[in-house]
């Protein structure tokens, strides 16, 4: 299984996560004025349909 940087995090990209299959729809790069980047990602598990989305 490959490793992914969150750098390379796009849509369309399917991981496993938890064990579980999903695809992430949005990768969003956040940097704040005061404290370190960080991605904003949304992710859809294939299995449910359900939508989350992770910092």
């Amino acid at each position: 299984m490959a490793n992914y940087s969150t750098n390379e995090f796009k849509g369309g990209l399917k991981i496993m996560l938890d064990g579980e299959p999903c695809s992430i729809l949005e990768n969003e790069m956040v940097k704040p004025g005061k404290g370190q980047a960080f991605n904003r990602v949304r992710i859809r598990k294939l299995i449910t349909g359900k939508v989350l989305e992770k910092t």
